[in-house]
């Protein structure tokens, strides 16, 4: 039997075992390195962005608006930020972010394989491997994912993008685009606007500490939020200072007095587009921007057009930044007194029924109705309630429309048969809606679509009618209050406050220096200064100045304050029944006045008495148009002499420049240019002048002006002029003021006619709008650092004709009336002795 003899393994066996497994791993080794070269030639051939999306990065910047003085008005933007240069930003911020970010930033090459191999042993428990570029290109082109291999991916092509960035940039633009890019949450896009939400000041102004606290953000906004999370935000702050110690940017003693103190958030502030100074001017502002922005020449090099709130444009604006200010002040003081006097007066009674007839009642409650139906807690039930048998309804008949309206005519129908029939009679609406309205009612929809809208108008009861706590307008330093208020009561409160519209306008370059055009944007978001309300007697001194220039007369002519009439049939005028108007209080003296005593008194008399001597509107319309105001806003009736052409502030404003500017109109201008983000000009505002009435003539009005203003021309340094305006039953006044350097428009008045005071105690325009323009004037006289200057004086013709001074004019008159008689009776004598 043979036996077998076992082997036994010798060292050169396992030599050879062990270089076998060398080969393979360095094998494995190259592989994978070629594996990763494809990876990195396959990224950038083919998943890279294109170079001109790095070299010019999509940012979406915020619009400046800025004032004459170019302080910061504020911004227009779907995100907030600013675009900051590397060399504008705080070099604390800078320090904190590398030292805690990124130690080796600027020693590597994009990617910092230190870093990457201690995260790769580590697993990422012991730090990050994310260099401050890759975070970036993390910004710009990826979104992160939560399962392991798209992630590697995406890391993989972070390192790639990085790689790239490094190439094309600068280390300190990396970080400036760094910076510009992260959300810091609030809408605070970027450093310089994260500075300004969470501290309210901008970002070259920020301490160490709050550096930190923002630098700590880009961990995770959201954990380490100071508004949320105080504690993690005080946590990751000394985080970020003690990597600042360490990197020599921070010593030991300052980080240690400074890690004791708290965040302090108490001018934090989230950016709204319109929110901070002259709200109601930004608004329309950037209405009248994106207009220019349509027009050719405002188009980008490349004809596309520009984007008002991604584009970083500049606007310059003409308002002055502390004259806008001081209006603010003005308005809240002023219109907080007349909003207690209105309150008291109107204290136990409703204005929705006061003085009101049925149709009249009914007109009211219909616009609350109409108000109701247009607040969000509305629009959120009329979903859950109607949304769905809407849906149901049309899916199944065509050109379905199921608004508020169309509703209310499909109860109409189905109470009354045949009125649908009579709105298509009338061309209310058409056949074909009819035809829908009738197979909506026809269907098996209708009684689920009633039954809907019955339960709706119940549960819209309900809570309209309980009380709730909630925030409502009042003249505090928030600019609200917080009650417990039903949210129909929160309505009509809101609905019960009086507005006011005024700009200011310098009178020879037309700029407009202030805009408010409310009381309070956060509750009021209509704009007063361009829509049209009756002007009253601000509109009279374009009849006298009319009578003035076409028929020669003199402002001391004595006229008697008597009723005048227009009769019906009138040649001049085409009245179809006579016209004999009242006086506002609704008496006649019978005395003789001079035109200017009439003009301080504001006689409709003599107004009327100036229209008939004119014997024509059209003289009017055609002066009217030369100031400025379309002519076609002025009616071709006789009655426009008592003020009833409906204007606007911005009108008036434009028109009282003239008066103001030695006869010349000038067109109020608020927009000088518009630069995009390069500084390059897209627009240019132009200055339009014109002369409307000559120097002597122009001369008489300001003197009969300042003469109408005489009682409140003691409270200025400044020469001044103006007039009053009230409407009927009190429901607009008005105040025109004016001065050598400034030209101030300024209406009162509730949102709704019926909003209005009841007697003239408060109604009229010198008590409604005249306090602001003496409150707001006298602000600008004491302002030392105003841009107004109280020291001008109206130009005085050097060879005035018209005689001013009424009682020289009165004794010309009375010699010249002698003269007379005695001429006459010399001729009776020759008469008598030639018989």
């Amino acid at each position: 039997m043979t036996k077998r003899v076992k082997k036994k393994t010798g060292p050169k066996k396992q030599s050879t075992d062990f270089t076998t497994f060398i080969k393979y791993l360095w094998a494995a080794i190259l592989a994978g390195i070629v594996v990763l070269a494809c990876v990195f030639v396959y990224i950038s051939k083919f998943e890279m962005p294109n170079t001109e999306e790095l070299e010019q990065p999509n940012f979406e910047i915020a619009t400046r608006i800025l004032a004459e003085d170019k302080r910061e008005l504020g911004k227009a933007f779907k995100l907030y930020r600013d675009w900051l240069q590397y060399e504008e930003i705080n070099p604390i911020i800078i320090d904190a972010l590398v030292a805690t970010e990124d130690e080796r930033y600027f020693s590597h090459s994009g990617i910092d394989a230190r870093g990457t191999l201690r995260a790769f042993v580590y697993l990422g428990r012991n730090g990050g491997a994310s260099t401050i570029t890759q975070q970036l290109a993390k910004l710009f082109f990826t979104q992160r994912s939560s399962s392991f291999i798209p992630r590697v991916w995406q890391k993989l092509k972070e390192w790639v993008i990085a790689i790239e960035f490094e190439k094309q940039y600068t280390k300190e633009e990396i970080l400036a685009m760094y910076l510009n890019k992260y959300d810091y949450l609030y809408g605070a896009n970027g450093i310089s606007a994260a500075s300004k939400t969470y501290f309210g000041k901008d970002q070259s102004q920020l301490e160490v500490s709050e550096a930190a606290v923002l630098v700590g953000l880009l961990k995770n906004p959201w954990i380490y939020n100071p508004k949320k999370f105080p504690d993690n935000a005080l946590s990751r702050r000394a985080v970020v200072m003690k990597q600042m110690v360490r990197n020599n940017k921070l010593d030991q003693a300052t980080f240690e007095e400074l890690n004791t103190t708290p965040i302090d958030m108490s001018a934090f502030k989230r950016e709204e587009n319109f929110s901070g100074i002259a709200p109601y001017f930004k608004a329309e502002l950037v209405k009248e921007v994106n207009k220019i922005l349509e027009q050719e020449s405002a188009l980008k090099p490349d004809g596309t057009k520009y984007d008002l709130y991604t584009d970083g444009l500049v606007i310059n604006t003409t308002i002055d930044y502390d004259m806008q200010r001081h209006a603010e002040a003005s308005m809240k003081k002023h219109m907080k007194d007349l909003q207690e006097r209105f309150f008291d007066r109107w204290k136990g009674k409703d204005p929705w029924k006061y003085g009101a007839n049925k149709e009249q009642i009914k007109q009211r409650q219909g616009i609350l109705n109409r108000q109701i139906r247009e607040t969000e807690r509305f629009k959120k039930m009329r979903a859950s309630y109607m949304g769905s048998i809407s849906s149901e309804i049309s899916a199944s008949i065509k050109n379905v429309r199921l608004w508020d309206t169309d509703i209310f005519r499909l109860f109409a129908e189905d109470k009354k048969a045949g009125t649908l029939a009579s709105l298509v009679r009338k061309k209310t609406i058409r056949k074909d809606q009819s035809k829908v309205y009738k197979e909506i009612l026809a269907s098996p929809y209708w009684p689920t679509l009633k039954k809907q809208w019955i339960d709706l108008q119940k549960a819209k009861d309900k809570v309209f009618k309980k009380k709730v706590k909630m925030n409502v307008f009042a003249y505090t330093a928030s600019g609200h209050k917080s009650v417990e208020m039903t949210p129909l009561d929160s309505m009509r409160y809101h609905t019960m406050h009086m507005q006011l519209g005024s700009i200011s306008v310098h009178p020879k370059t037309g700029y407009v220096k202030t805009w408010v055009g409310g009381i309070g944007y956060e509750y009021f978001k209509y704009d007063h200064i361009k829509s049209n309300r009756q002007v009253g007697s601000t509109f009279k001194p374009f009849i006298y100045a009319t009578a003035i220039i076409e028929q020669g007369t003199s402002p001391c002519e004595k006229v008697q304050d008597v009723q005048q009439s227009i009769p019906a049939g009138d040649k001049n005028f085409g009245l179809m029944k006579s016209w004999s108007p009242n006086n506002s209080d609704n008496k006649f003296s019978g005395e003789y006045m001079t035109l200017k005593d009439a003009l301080l008194k504001s006689k409709n008399s003599i107004s009327v008495y100036l229209m008939k001597e004119i014997g024509d509107t059209e003289l009017v319309r055609n002066f009217a148009s030369s100031l400025g105001i379309e002519k076609e806003k002025i009616p071709k009736y006789p009655s426009i002499c008592l003020g009833t052409p409906e204007l606007s502030v911005m009108d008036m404003a434009g028109s009282y420049t003239t008066f103001a500017n030695d006869g010349i109109y000038t067109k109020p201008l608020f927009i000088t240019s518009i630069e995009d983000a390069n500084g390059r000009p897209i627009y240019l505002g132009k200055q339009e002048r014109s002369r409307a009435i000559n120097t002597g003539y122009n001369y008489v009005m300001v003197d009969m002006l300042k003469h109408a203003s005489r009682a409140i021309a003691s409270n200025f340094k400044s020469e001044i002029a103006g007039k009053t305006g009230t409407t009927n039953d009190f429901k607009d006044g008005w105040f025109m003021g004016i001065t050598p350097d400034l030209v101030v428009a300024t209406w009162v008045g509730g949102e709704n006619e019926w909003i209005r005071f009841r007697d003239s105690r408060d109604g009229y325009g010198g008590k409604m709008a005249r306090p602001f323009f003496v409150e707001f004037l006298k602000r600008l006289e004491n302002d030392p650092k105003s841009n107004y200057d109280s020291s001008k004086k109206f130009l005085v013709p050097e060879n005035q004709v018209v005689q001013l001074n009424c009682e020289v004019y009165a004794a010309i008159e009375e010699a010249d009336r002698k003269a007379a008689e005695l001429e006459k009776e010399s001729k009776d004598d020759e008469y008598d002795e030639e018989f």
